[in-house]
């Protein structure tokens, strides 16, 4: 076996004992500059880097690896250009997520879902079931988030704190319509899989800004960590990685909507 395949297997069992299981259904966030640190260039002589031996691409393997042919992989794909009037083209337009997440738009063999500021890039068993999401779409009722619970799946965080990555939270907040987010629509070219190009208009529901809204989330995430609904790796220790299971962490996220418990946890108004 090669170093680099010897490598593959053990981050794949560095995953799992994360909670990552053979046959999961995974949404996986990603900062992957941690664990390419530790493989390739630590405990060097100063100034002095050792010959790489792993790669992004070696990194996303080890993810399919630990889950298995069983298993199902969905990687965000978000552009927020379009937000902007960029044209979106669902065929090159590149992912802003990370490096593992354009690497993941490259290797082909996947779904990726329709809408424009939040696609998603689904690998595996399941990848099908995704198939249908409509591409106005992105955090609501019958997204992606959605359907990862319906599929009893997990969340899966690597190198990133929850502010900066964990989009679920957003899904709950839309579903349960918090008052400190609103409605927002955005125009812009739109390129589909056969380069047909549209001018559509798509509605997000963001944070309130007239209103000094900003987004906190890692205060909840100690809570979560406390109540231990996540395993794993906290971001900054180890090799990184939690996992969380979709359906616990709405459950929770949904109390505390609804006990109005969400300011200084979710958000805080400047």
């Amino acid at each position: 076996m090669s170093v680099t395949n010897s490598i593959i297997r053990e981050l794949s069992e560095v995953w799992i004992s994360c909670g990552i299981n053979s046959g999961d259904t995974v949404l996986l966030h990603s900062d992957v500059k941690h664990v390419l640190m530790h493989y390739n260039y630590f405990n060097q002589p100063s100034g002095k880097k050792k010959k790489k031996i792993l790669s992004v691409d070696d990194i996303l393997d080890s993810f399919f690896y630990a889950l298995g042919s069983e298993g199902t992989l969905i990687v965000p794909l978000f552009n927020f250009e379009f937000a902007e009037g960029v044209p979106f083209n669902i065929n090159t337009t590149p992912s802003q997520m990370g490096a593992l997440t354009e690497a993941a738009r490259k290797r082909g063999n996947y779904i990726r879902t329709l809408n424009p500021i939040y696609s998603f890039a689904i690998f595996g068993k399941n990848k099908q079931y995704f198939q249908s999401i409509k591409l106005e779409t992105a955090l609501g009722v019958d997204s992606v988030f959605s359907r990862l619970m319906e599929l009893d799946g997990k969340i899966a965080a690597l190198g990133l704190s929850d502010k900066n990555c964990m989009t679920f939270y957003h899904h709950i907040e839309e579903i349960h319509q918090v008052n400190y987010r609103i409605p927002k629509q955005f125009t812009a070219p739109y390129f589909d899989s056969q380069n047909r190009m549209s001018k559509i208009t798509i509605s997000l529901y963001v944070r309130d800004l007239d209103n000094g809204i900003s987004t906190l989330l890692d205060p909840v995430a100690d809570l979560m960590w406390k109540k231990n609904l996540y395993s794993g790796d906290k971001f900054n220790e180890d090799m990184g990685l939690r996992v969380i299971s979709a359906n616990k962490m709405y459950s929770f996220i949904s109390h505390l909507i609804k006990q109005n418990k969400t300011k200084g946890f979710l958000y805080e108004i400047k």
